[in-house]
């Protein structure tokens, strides 16, 4: 799971633009530069987008109505940032400025370049706290985890496929 939630105002995009953003999201986590750049690459499914259409009269910054104003909340449970870190051999820090470059470009022609004020945050929450269909989601790299990702769906899994393989 990353799940991405947008607190927008009303009709700030229409239909097809909400599924080209959330497709461009998905393949922050999904795509062909996510290995590159966090040493992973989540089975599709596991990223949620959510939009909230907000009213002017509704949408408060500051204590006053605003209505150029998108405020994204994001949770991350699938991978951890001191993972990603070791897994390329690089510092939270470089992962952090990777993820935040990647967010900023896919975002950009959405938010900034419409004139939209922008206020973003993630949240981390632990693994064991995370469950799909009822279970629990399989161990990353694992058997059952890339057969997740090859089907893009999740499914029942054995104990044999837990087991990660180590180098």
């Amino acid at each position: 799971m990353p799940l991405w939630q947008l607190f927008t105002p009303k009709n700030a995009y229409t239909k097809e633009e909400k599924a080209d953003l959330a497709k461009k999201i998905s393949d922050i986590y999904s795509g062909p530069t996510s290995k590159g750049n966090f040493g992973f690459e989540l089975p599709r499914f596991y990223t949620t987008v959510v939009f909230h259409e907000i009213e002017a009269d509704s949408f408060f910054v500051g204590g006053q109505s605003h209505d150029k104003f998108i405020q994204i909340e994001v949770v991350h449970i699938a991978r951890t940032n001191e993972g990603a870190a070791a897994l390329m051999g690089i510092s939270v820090e470089q992962i952090l400025e990777n993820y935040f470059a990647m967010v900023s470009e896919v975002l950009k022609p959405y938010i900034a370049d419409r004139g939209y004020e922008l206020e973003f945050h993630v949240e981390t929450a632990p693994f064991e706290t995370w469950k799909i269909d009822g279970m629990t989601p399989p161990p990353p790299e694992s058997p059952a985890e890339r057969r997740w990702f090859e089907q893009n769906r999740s499914s029942s899994y054995s104990a044999d496929e837990l087991i990660v393989a180590t180098s």
